[in-house]
Parts: C-alpha cells; sequence; structure tokens
C-alpha cells in the first residue's frame, strides 16, 4: 500500500532537481549524500514510480518525474507565500483594523494618526467608523469593531479599556473678541458672554461646564447649542460666540485662524481606547494605540496650540 510523500523526501527530489545532482542537493540540505540518496529512494517506493533515470553515472529526471516536479514546486510557491504572509502577520504588515471613533477623534488627531499607521504598516489596512460614543461601544461589544475611541465616561461590560487620556479644555475665540486681550480665560470672564455650548446631554465636557457655571452662578448666553466640538470652533469663526473645547479641537481652531486661550478651570475630555475583552490586543492594534498615545500627549505637551 502506498504512502504519502514525507516532507523530507519531497525536499531531498526538489533540491536534487534544483541542482541537478545529488551531491548539490546534499550540500543545500546539508546533509550526507547516501542519506539523499536513501530519502529519494524511498520517495519512489511512495509515489509507485520512478523519479530518475541514470544515464552514464548522471540523474536524468523521468518523464513522470518532470510532472511531478512541476506540480511540487507550485506547491512549494504556495507554501512559501504562507511563510511571507505569516511574517507580514507576525510584523503587523497584513491585515484590517477595524476602528470606531467618536467624532471629536475623527476630527481632530486620528486623520494624522491612521496616515502614520499606514506609512508603518504599508500591507495593513483601516477601517474607520465614526459614531456617538455610545453606539462605537456597542460595535466594540458586539465585535464589528476591534478598536473603539471613545468618551471616557464609558464603562460598558465586556469591553477593556487599553487607554485612558485626560485631554485639557481651553476657550477658543474669533478673530478681534475682547477677551482675546487676556492671557488666561477665568469662569467668571464668561459671564454675560455669548456662548457656543457643547450639549450637557450630548457630551461630557458639556455637562461639566454646566455643572460649573451652575455652581459659580455664572449665567452665558447660550445661543446655539450642538453636540460636536468641531461644529463649535466652526461656529465660532463665524461670530457666533466663545466655546469651550478639548485641546485637540483647539489646535485645528487655531490653524483655521481661530484664537485660543487656557481656561482656568479643571474641565477635561477623557478619551478611552477600548476593545472586546475576551480576546488579546493584536499586534496592529498595539501599533495603532502607540500612535493614538503618541498624538494624543504630543497635543498636551503644546501650551498652546
Amino acid at each position: 500500500m502506498l504512502r504519502p510523500p514525507g516532507q523530507r523526501g519531497l525536499q531531498a527530489f526538489r533540491q536534487t532537481m534544483l541542482t541537478g545532482s545529488v551531491t548539490g542537493a546534499a550540500t543545500a540540505l546539508r546533509r550526507s549524500q547516501p542519506a539523499v540518496s536513501r530519502l529519494l529512494k524511498e520517495l519512489e517506493a511512495d509515489n509507485g514510480f520512478t523519479l530518475f533515470d541514470r544515464v552514464r553515472g548522471r540523474l536524468v529526471p523521468t518523464p513522470e518525474g518532470r510532472l511531478f516536479f512541476d506540480e511540487l514546486q507550485r506547491a512549494f510557491a504556495g507554501f512559501e507565500r504562507i511563510a511571507a504572509v505569516a511574517a507580514e502577520i507576525r510584523n503587523g504588515r497584513r491585515g484590517t483594523l477595524r476602528v470606531g471613533a467618536m467624532p471629536a477623534a475623527a476630527a481632530t488627531f486620528l486623520p494624522q494618526v491612521i496616515r502614520r499607521f499606514a506609512e508603518a504598516h504599508p500591507g495593513a489596512a483601516v477601517s474607520l467608523q465614526v459614531q456617538a460614543s455610545t453606539e462605537i461601544a456597542r460595535l466594540v461589544q458586539t465585535q464589528d469593531c476591534d478598536l473603539g475611541i471613545v468618551e471616557g465616561t464609558l464603562s460598558p461590560p465586556g469591553l477593556h479599556a487599553e487607554r485612558d487620556h485626560d485631554v485639557p479644555c481651553v476657550v477658543v475665540l474669533p478673530p478681534g473678541h475682547p477677551l482675546a486681550a487676556k492671557r488666561r480665560i477665568t469662569p467668571r470672564d464668561l459671564a454675560g458672554q455669548d456662548l457656543v455650548a457643547l450639549s450637557a446631554r450630548g457630551s461630557s465636557l458639556g455637562a461639566q461646564l454646566e455643572a460649573l457655571l451652575g455652581r459659580e452662578g455664572i449665567v452665558c448666553r447660550t445661543r446655539i447649542e450642538t453636540h460636536l466640538a468641531h461644529i463649535v470652533s466652526a461656529l465660532v469663526l463665524e461670530g457666533m460666540g466663545i466655546g469651550i473645547v478639548d485641546r485637540l479641537t483647539a489646535q485645528a481652531h487655531a490653524a483655521r485662524g481661530g484664537l485660543v486661550r487656557p481656561f482656568a478651570a479643571d474641565l477635561t475630555l477623557r478619551v478611552r481606547l477600548v476593545r472586546p475583552s475576551a480576546f488579546p490586543p493584536s499586534s496592529l492594534m498595539l501599533g495603532f494605540i502607540a500612535l493614538c498615545d503618541a498624538a494624543i500627549s504630543g497635543s498636551r505637551a503644546r501650551r498652546n496650540p
């Protein structure tokens, strides 16, 4: 009864064909000539046909041997491709990372992170969904996203927080605003000002500001309310009032010609990076998280955007 050919025999035959001799195969495989000859005989017995004819002391492939070698080459090409794919996965250069992000992250540091990730992992892809933090948390829970970037007040079951970043908040102003003369703006300076506010129901930062103004008894004229920090910035640039946003958003505000001043109050936006707790992070995810860490920490290191 014929047996399936053994791997060592296949390697011996392949190297004999590639080098043209048993001596060459023995050198390539770091084996003795008798060991290679024995492997070739065993392979012929396993296959049930002759691989070589001896002509004037030389091994000449039989027609069956040539056909077998052609198929073997295709198989080895597939194995080599599998090994290459394994190396790409091991080195974080292959695969798709599914990221879900709250709008504040997508509108600020995330484009830079994705660009740097693509440069570091040219064979990998990123699938990005931008939703409210509650929806992103749900997508990570159901494993429809590998990594979620959400407001840090969320701690749903089944999620593991890889990182928590506390991003300080600042005041954004339109060019020429009277408060621009101040180097630092206090909560009392907001009294009587037109305010473009983050919704207390849709934003943890909005809720913090509402609580602060209530405690201090400060009354502002809230002209517009929204749940998106980058919309606050856009409306402030249109002269609709002033706003309180995170420093990440403030950087983009300053880049568009707006003014930014420190806020003398302990308001922060917590950015939390979460993943399903049932699975450890992949090398791709860890690389992406490291880039997020650098982008967020870099923004905090700058005194003023």
